[in-house]
């Protein structure tokens, strides 16, 4: 008969959960979250990659001739030069230049617009131009010499803009 009292149970009851207060938590904490999110604002850069082409010959017209100049921004100037498997090296060695900052803050853009045009001229096939910058360049100051490297005075000059890091 042991067994027979241990088989009793007492009835169970149904106990309703009181969930208003989880869902008063849930009420606060949604919002303040949604205050303390921080979302992101994406922009996009349009950047090329060089491609090789085709040599078109050495006995090529200058006009015909395609270089890819190339910008290294430094701390104190802008270094410019060109590169092409069409022109000598003599002058290649004609079109480079060291453009030197001006001050502290600002960097001498618009002689790089003058240079640039001058190159576009020579050469109305180049269509790329290298960006370079070292460490300490500011990124806006990179935007803006892509910019120039772009357009000047509503003229296309270098669609395809590149920007590279330095090698060695």
């Amino acid at each position: 008969m042991i067994g027979f009292r241990s088989s009793r149970r007492r009835p169970e009851q149904d106990t309703d959960l009181d969930l208003v207060p989880i869902m008063n938590m849930f009420l606060v904490m949604i919002p303040f979250l949604l205050l303390s999110a921080s979302f992101f604002h994406l922009s996009a850069i349009n950047t090329s990659v060089p491609v090789l082409s085709s040599s078109e010959g050495a006995g090529a017209a200058e006009n015909t001739v395609q270089v890819t100049v190339i910008v290294q921004l430094e701390e104190k100037g802008i270094h410019v030069s060109a590169m092409s498997d069409e022109v000598d090296d003599k002058t290649l060695r004609n079109l480079e230049t060291y453009i030197a900052q001006e001050g502290q803050a600002q960097y001498p853009l618009e002689k790089l617009s003058m240079f640039l045009q001058d190159i576009k001229n020579s050469y109305p096939r180049s269509d790329t131009v290298i960006i370079i910058p070292e460490d300490s360049i500011l990124y806006d100051t990179i935007i803006k010499t892509m910019d120039v490297a772009r357009y000047s005075n509503d003229e296309q000059l270098f669609p395809n803009v590149v920007i590279s890091g330095k090698v060695g």
